[in-house]
């Protein structure tokens, strides 16, 4: 049941970031509010079940650039999709892959905040006044800032058991 929930939640959340991409872009359309969620629900069971395989696939291109290649196989996991819903469209394979590296940005944000995700971030605006401090360990806190110039960003990974979904 844990598993169906947290599907559920990541369906809502890929499409809710489809959504707001499409508010972003003009580039990407859909024709209904039902393609769009249509086009949620299948990129969230392709982003579960090919593209892990296409990303292994791909892995020695991946190493040889860097990384560079994996936004081309999420603008193409994504001009994928928009082939098989029909009123869902992209406008190219490069505004696919501009599209698909804003909803993986928008789909973290989302996940973050609705806690599917295990990064877990902050943010500090102003001077930091002595930085990062160890404490306990593997722990850091970051003392207050005073300085509205200066924005310093702490990101960490939680620990957590349930890890059914990838975040």
């Amino acid at each position: 049941m844990l598993t169906l929930k947290r599907f559920l939640l990541f369906w809502i959340s890929t499409t809710l970031a489809l959504w707001i991409v499409d508010g972003l872009f003009d580039s990407l359309r859909f024709d209904q509010v039902q393609t769009l969620f249509l086009s949620g629900l299948i990129l969230a069971l392709v982003n579960l079940t090919i593209k892990p395989i296409l990303l292994l696939v791909t892995l020695p291109l991946t190493v040889l650039s860097f990384g560079l290649a994996l936004p081309l196989v999420n603008g193409l996991v994504l001009l994928g999709v928009a082939a098989l819903v029909p009123g869902f469209e992209i406008s190219g394979f490069w505004m696919g892959v501009l599209c698909a590296l804003a909803i993986s940005l928008v789909s973290l944000l989302i996940n973050m905040a609705t806690g599917i995700s295990n990064v877990r971030g902050q943010v500090h605006v102003g001077r930091a006044s002595g930085g990062f401090s160890a404490r306990s360990g593997a722990e850091s806190a970051f003392e207050t800032p005073d300085d509205p110039n200066t924005i310093d960003v702490e990101v960490r990974e939680k620990s957590n058991k349930n890890k059914d979904l990838p975040g």
